[in-house]
C-alpha cells in the first residue's frame, strides 16, 4: 500500500463547493465503517479521536431510523468527506437479494474519498472479509494499517487525520501513477529551479517525441546533466509516457548490479535464476515507460544489457546521463555545453545583455538564495560577467562561487578567485585534461581551500559513503575523539554547496555529495592518511545498523526498517566489498546474516548467496568467532534453499543447529531447525516434522512472529502431504495471524495462498477460491512472480473443480510462463500435486484441446492472468470467451 496522498483529499473541499457556501459550523465529516457489535469499543474510540480534532464523526448507529438501513448509510456516506474503515473478524450481514454485505458496500461506495483503513489482528477472519481486505490493500488510494489494541487505533486515527488535513492545505502532490504492479514513478525534486537550459530541454523532449528510444546527455562532471535529465523527464512524462523512473547509478560500482538497480527503482523483486532484465522486460510489455539512468559512465560494461532490454520491451525509452557515449545502435548523443557567458569586456556596460547570459542568470539566482536581495546591477555587472567567463559557464563551478557571495561582493570574490585560479589550473591535475575539467577541479580545490580545519576533515571523511547518508552515519564516521561538531560542520558544508540534502528519502534526512566533489574529497582523505580508519568506522556503524535492523525487520515496524535498509543498501554493498578485499570475513557475515528477511523481501537472495560463498573462501573465514561461524553456516544453507539447491543446503543447516546449540543461541537454533525442516520437506520424512515442530515451539517461546509464520508455513505443507488439510489450515491460520501482526505482506500473500490449497485439499472449493482471490490481490500489488505462479495453479484447481477445464488449462499455461520469466521450478514438495493437476486437466479436455488452451495461457502477462483467474472462476459469472489480456511477451522476446 502507498501512503494517502493529497490528490485523494479534494473531496473535503469539493463537498462544500458543490453544496454552496458552507456555514461556519460545517466541519469535515468522517464516515466510520465497521461491524457494530464486535467492534463497539473501537467505534467509541474512533468517535472520540475524531471529536478531539473538532471533526464530525458520521456513524450508522448515531442516526434516526425512519429509512431503510442501506438508504441511510448511503446518504450518510454521500455527505461525508473522509472514509474510515475498521475491520476485524466478521464480514457483516448480506441483505436478501444483495451480493455483498453492507460493510463491503460502504467501501465500494467510498469512491475517491480519502480512505483510512485499520485492521485488527485476527486468526479466524471470515474468508469474504479476507478477500475484501486483499482488494483494499491493493487500492493505492487507501492508507492501510494494522492494530492490536483500542488505544493504538485511537492514536493511529488521530495522527492520520491530522496528516491528511495538513496535506490537504499544503498541496503535497502524489507521484504520478505508472503501470500496474510497478512502484509509482517518482522523480527527485531538485532543491532549486533549472536556469539557462530551456532550449536544451525542449530539444531533447522533441527527440523523445520523435521516437528516439535512447538519448544520452554527455558532458564533464558538474555540467548539469542530471538537472537537465530531470527537467526533460518532468516535461515529457505526462504527454509521452505512462510514467518516468529515476535510477541513480552513482553509488553502483559493479556493472553487474545495474539490472537489479533498475528493477529496484521500478519496485520489482529479482526472483529465481533468470536474468533480472528478463523480468523487467516482461513486466513492461505494452507500457510506455521512461527510464532516466544517471551517471552511467562508471558502469559502461552494462550497456550491452541495456541494449537487450530496449530490444525486449519496445515501449521503453531510456534517457542516460554519462561522461561518454554508450556506443549502442540507435543512440542519440546530446553533448551538453557550458552555459553561455557574456561576450566580452566590450559589453560590460550593457547590463541587460549581460543578464541574458545563462551563466549570469544562474549565478545571480543562486546568489539570491544565500543573500537576500542580491541582483545584477550596473555596479557589479562587470565583475559578475568576468566571474562567469573565468568559470567557463560550468554550473557546478558557478554554484560553488555563488555560495561565497553570502559575505563577499562579486568584485572581491573575483579578485580572490583570480589570485588562485591560474596556478590551480596548472596544479589541479594532468595537463592533458580538457580545460573545462581543469577549471572545475580548480574551483572545487578553491572552495576546499576556503574551508576551516573541521570542515575539511569532515568533507574528507564523509567521502567514504557510497550513497546518501544519515546524521547517525555522519556522526559515526565524521568525528575522531570529539575533534569536531558533526551537525554544525555538516550544516556549513551544505551552506558551501559541497554537500546537498537528498530529497528522495522520506524516512529521515539524508545527505550526499556530487560525484565530482566526492572524488576530490577521497583524494584529500588519502592525503590525511585516514582512509582505512574512516572506512573501518563506517563498517562498524553498518554492523551495528544491520544488527538492529535485523531484529526490527521481524517485528511490526518492518516496513519502516526495510525502507531504512534501502537507504543504506549502497553502503552495505560497498562495506561488503571493502571487507572482502581486506580479507575480513567477519564484517560481511555481520552485514548480511541479520538481514535475511530483507534480502528475501527484495529478491536479493541470489546476490547474497554469492557473497556468502566468497566470504567462506577467504583465509580469515577459518578464524571467525564461533557465533559468526554459525551465522555463516546458516546463511550458506538458507541462501542455497532460496535458489532451489535443497540437497546441498542440509549439511550447512545441520551444522548451524549444532553450532547454535553449543553457543546456547536459541533464536539461531530455531532458524536453523526451520531451515533443516524446509530442506527435508520434499521427502516428507519424520525428520522434517521433528525439526519444524521444535522450531515452532522455540519461536513461540521467543515471541518471534516472523520466524513462527515462516516455520508454520512449512509445517502446514507437511500436514497437507500427510493428508490432514484441517491441521494444515489451523497451522497456516496461526501463521497468517502472526504475519498480520507484523504486517509482512510477502508472508501474508504466501499464507493466504497456502490456506487456499488447504481448503481445496479439504473439498471446500468456494473457500479455496476466496483465499486465492485474496492472495492474488497481494501478488499483483507486491509484485511477486513466483508466488503468482502458485496462486494461478490454485485457481486452475478451482476452475477444474467448477467444471471449467479450459480455464484451468489457460491458467496452468500462465503459471508456467510466470515461472519461466524468473527461471524457477515447482517446489519439490508440491510437484506431485502440480503434476496430478495437469494430468487431470488434460484428461478432462483431451490432449489437443489442452495444449491449445495452455498455449493461450502462456501468452498472458501475469497480472492479466490473475485478473482473468478471478473473473473466470467467479460463481456469479463465467470465463470470458477466449483468452484475455495482452500477450506476455513481444515478438522479439524469448522469455
Amino acid at each position: 500500500m502507498t501512503d494517502l496522498r493529497a490528490e485523494a483529499v479534494d473531496a473535503a473541499g469539493a463537498a462544500a463547493t458543490d453544496a454552496g457556501i458552507a456555514t461556519p459550523d460545517r466541519r469535515v465529516r468522517v464516515f466510520v465503517s465497521s461491524t457494530l457489535e464486535e467492534l463497539a469499543d473501537e467505534r467509541q474510540a474512533a468517535r472520540e479521536a475524531i471529536g478531539r480534532l473538532r471533526l464530525t464523526p458520521v456513524m450508522f448507529e448515531l442516526g434516526a431510523r425512519p429509512h431503510p438501513p442501506r438508504e441511510l448509510y448511503r446518504a450518510y456516506l454521500a455527505q461525508s468527506d473522509v472514509f474510515v474503515g475498521i475491520y476485524w473478524r466478521r464480514y457483516g450481514w448480506t441483505a436478501p437479494g444483495e451480493s455483498v454485505s453492507g460493510l463491503e458496500d460502504e467501501y465500494l461506495l467510498s469512491g475517491d474519498r480519502p480512505k483510512l483503513i485499520y485492521v485488527k489482528a485476527a486468526a479466524d477472519r471470515e474468508p469474504r472479509l479476507a478477500e475484501l481486505l486483499a482488494r483494499v490493500r491493493a487500492d493505492d488510494r487507501a492508507a492501510y494499517k494494522p492494530f492490536d489494541r483500542t488505544a493504538e487505533l485511537a492514536e493511529l486515527l488521530a495522527d492520520d487525520l491530522a496528516v491528511l488535513l495538513t496535506e490537504r492545505f499544503t498541496g503535497a502532490a502524489a507521484p504520478p501513477a505508472g503501470p500496474p504492479g510497478l512502484r509509482p514513478g517518482r522523480l527527485p525534486t531538485p532543491p532549486t529551479l533549472m536556469v539557462g537550459r530551456d532550449a536544451q530541454r525542449d530539444a531533447v523532449v522533441d527527440l523523445l517525441r520523435g521516437g528516439a528510444r535512447l538519448v544520452t546527455l554527455t558532458g564533464p562532471g558538474g555540467i548539469g546533466k542530471t538537472r537537465l535529465a530531470l527537467a526533460v523527464a518532468a516535461a515529457a512524462q505526462d504527454d509521452l509516457f505512462d510514467g518516468a523512473w529515476f535510477v541513480d547509478l552513482a553509488p553502483v560500482a559493479d556493472a553487474g548490479q545495474v539490472p537489479g538497480t533498475i528493477a529496484a527503482a521500478l519496485g520489482l523483486r529479482p526472483e529465481g535464476t533468470r536474468p533480472v532484465l528478463d523480468l523487467v522486460a516482461d513486466r513492461l510489455q505494452g507500457r510506455r515507460v521512461l527510464l532516466v539512468l544517471d551517471n552511467f559512465e562508471q558502469v559502461l560494461p552494462a550497456a550491452a544489457e541495456l541494449a537487450r532490454l530496449l530490444a525486449a520491451a519496445p515501449g521503453i525509452t531510456v534517457l542516460v546521463t554519462s561522461r561518454t557515449v554508450l556506443r549502442l545502435r540507435g543512440e542519440h548523443e546530446v553533448p551538453l555545453p557550458p552555459l553561455d557567458t557574456p561576450a566580452g569586456p566590450d559589453d560590460a556596460a550593457d547590463v541587460e545583455a549581460i543578464g541574458r547570459s545563462g551563466a549570469v542568470r544562474l549565478l545571480v539566482a543562486r546568489a539570491g538564495e544565500v543573500r537576500s536581495g542580491f541582483a545584477l546591477t550596473a555596479q557589479n555587472s562587470t565583475a559578475v560577467a568576468e566571474l562567469c567567463r573565468r568559470l567557463d559557464g560550468i554550473p557546478l563551478a558557478l554554484e560553488l562561487a555563488a555560495a561565497q557571495l553570502r559575505l563577499l561582493t562579486p568584485a572581491v570574490l573575483l579578485r580572490r578567485l583570480g589570485d588562485r585560479l591560474p596556478s590551480l589550473d596548472m596544479a589541479a591535475g594532468p595537463v592533458d585534461l580538457p580545460s573545462r575539467q581543469r577549471t572545475l577541479r580548480a574551483t572545487v580545490e578553491w572552495s576546499y581551500s576556503l574551508l576551516g580545519a573541521a570542515e575539511r576533515a569532515l568533507l574528507a571523511r564523509l567521502s567514504v559513503f557510497a550513497g546518501a547518508w544519515t546524521l547517525d552515519g555522519a556522526d559515526a564516521v565524521g568525528a575522531v575523539d570529539g575533534d569536531l561538531d558533526v551537525l554544525d560542520t555538516l550544516s556549513s558544508l551544505v551552506a558551501e554547496s559541497l554537500v546537498s540534502t537528498d530529497q528522495r528519502y522520506a524516512d529521515e534526512p539524508r545527505f550526499r555529495m556530487l560525484d565530482t566533489v566526492r572524488a576530490y574529497a577521497r583524494e584529500r582523505l588519502a592525503e590525511r592518511g585516514e582512509r582505512d580508519a574512516t572506512t573501518a568506522r563506517l563498517a562498524g556503524y553498518l554492523r551495528e545498523f544491520a544488527y538492529q535492523a535485523g531484529a526490527e525487520l521481524d517485528g511490526p515496524d518492518n516496513r519502516a526498517w526495510a525502507s531504512r535498509v534501502d537507504g543504506e543498501l549502497d553502503d552495505l554493498r560497498a562495506g561488503i566489498r571493502w571487507a572482502v578485499d581486506a580479507d575480513d570475513a567477519e564484517t560481511p557475515v555481520r552485514l548480511t546474516a541479520p538481514l535475511f528477511a530483507y534480502w528475501w523481501s527484495r529478491g536479493l537472495l541470489a546476490e547474497m548467496r554469492l557473497v556468502a560463498e566468497e566470504v567462506a573462501a577467504l583465509p580469515s573465514a577459518t578464524r571467525l568467532p564461533p557465533d559468526a561461524a554459525a551465522l555463516l553456516l546458516w546463511a550458506r544453507g538458507m541462501f542455497r534453499i532460496s535458489m532451489g539447491d535443497v540437497a546441498q543446503s542440509e549439511p550447512f543447516l545441520r551444522g548451524a543447529v549444532d553450532a547454535a546449540t553449543g553457543l546456547g543461541d536459541e533464536r539461531l537454533r530455531a532458524y536453523a531447525l526451520a531451515g533443516v525442516g524446509l530442506a527435508t520437506l520434499p521427502g516428507g520424512d519424520g525428520g522434517a516434522q521433528r525439526s519444524l515442530d521444535e522450531a515452532v515451539q522455540a519461536f513461540r517461546r521467543l515471541g518471534d512472529r516472523w520466524g513462527l509464520a515462516f516455520a508454520l508455513s512449512s509445517r502446514g505443507q507437511l500436514a497437507v502431504q500427510d493428508g490432514d488439510p484441517a491441521a494444515a489450515a489451523a497451522m497456516h491460520g496461526e501463521a497468517l495471524a502472526a504475519a498480520e501482526q507484523i504486517e509482512n505482506e510477502h508472508l501474508r500473500a504466501q499464507l493466504l495462498n497456502l490456506l487456499g490449497m488447504d481448503a481445496m485439499a479439504g473439498g471446500d472449493v468456494a473457500g479455496a477460491r476466496s483465499r486465492f482471490t485474496a492472495a492474488a490481490g497481494m501478488y499483483m500489488w507486491l509484485p511477486d512472480q513466483e508466488g503468482s505462479a502458485y496462486c494461478l495453479d490454485g485457481f486452475a484447481a478451482t476452475a477444474l473443480a467448477q467444471g471449467r477445464p479450459d480455464v484451468a488449462a489457460r491458467l496452468v499455461g500462465a503459471s508456467a510462463h510466470a515461472r519461466e520469466v524468473v527461471g524457477v521450478a515447482v517446489w519439490p514438495g508440491i510437484r506431485p500435486l502440480a503434476e496430478a493437476l495437469v494430468a487431470a486437466i488434460a484428461a478432462a479436455l483431451g490432449e489437443p484441446a489442452y495444449r491449445l488452451a495452455r498455449a493461450e495461457g502462456t501468452r498472458m502477462r501475469t497480472t492479466d492472468a490473475l485478473a482473468y483467474a478471478q473473473e473466470a472462476t467467479s460463481p456469479a459469472g463465467g470465463p470470458p470467451p477466449g483468452p484475455v489480456g495482452e500477450p506476455a511477451t513481444g515478438a522479439e522476446t524469448t522469455s
